[in-house]
C-alpha cells in the first residue's frame, strides 16, 4: 500500500508540475472509496485537464475560469466535454451538478481521460529547451498577451451589438496592420540573422556550426538572462525526472485503479445495479431531438403501410405466375415499353410547346396563305411590321421552328402509335392462330 501512496504521490507532483491545481494523495484513496469530500477537487482536476487538452496550457484563464463559472456550469461543461471526447458512461452523466457526490465515478474519468488522450505524453511534450532560438520571447510576452485578450473579454460583455461589430471591425484593423508589422519584422530579424552569421564566422558554440547564432550572441552580451534560462532548466529537467520515475512505476498505478473498478462492480451488484433515470447531457439542441423524433415515426408509418401494398404485390404475383404464360408475360412487357415511350414523348411535345411559347427570337417567319394573293409580303417585312405595331395581319406570324418542332411531334406521335398498334395487332394474330389446330401464321417480316 505504500508503494501505491509513494506511485500516487509521484503522479500528483507531475500534474502540479505541468499547471493543475494542488491535489493531494489522499484525495485519490478517498476517492476510491466513493468519499464526498473527494468530489469537487477532481471535477476542477477534470476541468483543468481538458482545458488543456484543447489549448495546451493552463494558465491564469483557466483559474480565472474555474472561480467565475458556477459549479452547476462546471459540471455541465465537464460532461459534455467528456462525451465530446468519447466517454459515455452512464453513471457519470448521471452525477449531480451541485459536485456533491460521486469521487470514485469522476476518479475513473480521470484514469481513462488520461489513459484515452495521452496526458503524460503531452505533458512531456511541453518540456522544450529555453535555449531555442524562439523560447525566450514566448515566455517574455505571453503573459502580457494572456492579460491583453482576458481584458477584452471582460469588457466585450458589457457592449451592445453595434459596438461589438465596431469592436470586431477595429480588432480585425489592428490584426491586419499587425500581419504587416510581423511580416516585415521577420524579414528584418532574417537579414539581422545573416549579418550575425557572417560577423561571427569561425567562432562557434556547436560541432554542427561554423558561427555562432543570434541567441547565443544576445546572451554573451547580456549575462543576468543566464539565470532566467537556468531556471526554465531546471523546471524542465525535473519535470522530464518526474516523468521518467513515472514511467517506471505506471503499471502500479493502472493495477491499483484496477481495484477501484473491482470495487465499483462490487457495489454496484449489491445495489441490484439500480440507476435513476435521469437523461444524458447530450450534446444535440432539443429543436432537433423533437425533428428526429417525428422524422422517426413519419418513416415508420410509410414503412407500414408501403409494406402492406408490398405484399399485396407478392401475392399478386403468386397467383398469377403459375397462370400467366411467357408469351403474354413479352406482350405484356411490351406494350408497357410503348406506352412509356408514348408517355415520354407527351412529355417532350409538351416540353417543347412550353418552351417556344416563351422564346421570343427576332428569326425567320412566314405568313400563312390567304385568299388576297396580292396582300402577300415578304417574312421580314411582316416580322418588322409585328414589332413595330403598324399593319393589321388576319394571321399572327408563326415562327418557322416552332412549325418543324410541332410536326416532329406529331410524326414521332404517330410512329409510335403505329408501332404499338402493329406489335398489338401481331399478338392478336399470334393468339388466332394458336386456337385454331394445324394452322400455321406466318407473318411479313418488316412487321415483327
Amino acid at each position: 500500500m505504500s508503494q501505491v501512496r509513494e506511485t500516487i504521490e509521484l503522479l500528483t507532483k507531475l500534474l502540479r508540475r505541468n499547471g493543475t491545481s494542488k491535489v493531494k494523495a489522499e484525495v485519490f484513496r478517498l476517492a476510491k472509496f466513493n468519499s464526498d469530500e473527494a468530489a469537487i477537487p477532481f471535477w476542477r482536476l477534470l476541468f483543468e485537464l481538458l482545458y488543456f487538452l484543447k489549448y495546451g496550457v493552463i494558465d491564469d484563464v483557466t483559474i480565472k475560469a474555474y472561480s467565475e463559472l458556477t459549479q452547476e456550469e462546471l459540471a455541465v461543461y465537464v460532461k459534455k466535454s467528456m462525451q465530446n471526447r468519447g466517454f459515455y458512461s452512464k453513471e457519470f452523466s448521471l452525477l449531480p451538478i451541485d459536485m456533491s457526490s460521486g469521487s470514485r465515478e469522476l476518479l475513473l474519468a480521470f484514469a481513462w481521460l488520461m489513459c484515452k488522450e495521452n496526458v503524460i505524453v503531452k505533458f512531456m511534450e511541453q518540456c522544450s529547451s529555453p535555449v531555442d532560438e524562439n523560447t525566450l520571447s514566448v515566455y517574455e510576452f505571453d503573459l502580457e498577451e494572456n492579460i491583453h485578450s482576458s481584458n477584452y473579454l471582460a469588457c466585450s460583455k458589457s457592449l451592445n451589438p453595434v459596438q461589438k461589430v465596431q469592436h470586431l471591425q477595429l480588432l480585425n484593423g489592428k490584426m491586419r496592420s499587425s500581419l504587416k508589422r510581423l511580416y516585415n519584422l521577420q524579414r528584418e530579424r532574417v537579414k539581422l540573422d545573416h549579418k550575425v552569421h557572417e560577423c561571427t564566422q569561425g567562432v562557434s558554440l556547436s560541432p554542427s556550426l561554423s558561427h555562432l547564432t543570434a541567441l547565443e550572441v544576445h546572451m554573451l552580451k547580456h549575462p543576468e538572462l543566464l539565470k532566467k534560462v537556468f531556471h526554465l532548466l531546471e523546471k524542465d529537467n525535473e519535470r522530464l525526472q518526474i516523468l521518467l520515475v513515472w514511467s517506471e512505476q505506471e503499471e502500479r498505478f493502472w493495477k491499483w485503479m484496477e481495484s477501484v473498478l473491482d470495487l465499483k462492480m462490487q457495489d454496484t451488484s449489491i445495489s441490484g445495479g439500480q440507476n435513476a433515470t435521469k437523461l444524458m447531457y447530450y450534446n444535440i439542441p432539443p429543436d432537433s431531438v423533437s425533428s428526429m423524433e417525428s422524422a422517426r415515426l413519419q418513416l415508420e408509418e410509410a414503412i407500414v403501410k408501403y409494406e402492406s401494398i408490398i405484399e399485396q404485390l407478392e401475392d399478386v404475383w403468386e397467383s398469377k405466375r403459375s397462370t400467366v404464360t411467357e408469351q403474354e408475360l413479352d406482350n405484356l412487357l411490351t406494350s408497357i415499353n410503348m406506352e412509356i415511350s408514348l408517355q415520354r414523348a407527351n412529355l417532350a411535345l409538351d416540353n417543347t410547346e412550353q418552351m417556344l411559347q416563351t422564346y421570343k427570337d427576332p428569326g425567320l417567319f412566314y405568313q400563312r396563305n390567304t385568299t388576297n394573293s396580292s396582300k402577300k409580303v415578304s417574312n421580314l417585312q411582316v416580322s418588322a411590321r409585328e414589332r413595330s405595331g403598324q399593319g393589321d395581319s388576319p394571321d399572327p406570324p408563326t415562327d418557322i421552328r416552332s412549325e418543324i418542332a410541332v410536326l416532329e411531334a406529331q410524326l414521332k406521335r404517330l410512329e409510335l402509335e403505329t408501332q404499338r398498334k402493329r406489335s398489338h395487332y401481331c399478338s392478336d394474330l399470334d393468339a388466332i392462330a394458336s386456337c385454331i389446330p394445324d394452322s400455321i401464321c406466318i407473318q411479313p417480316k418488316g412487321y415483327r
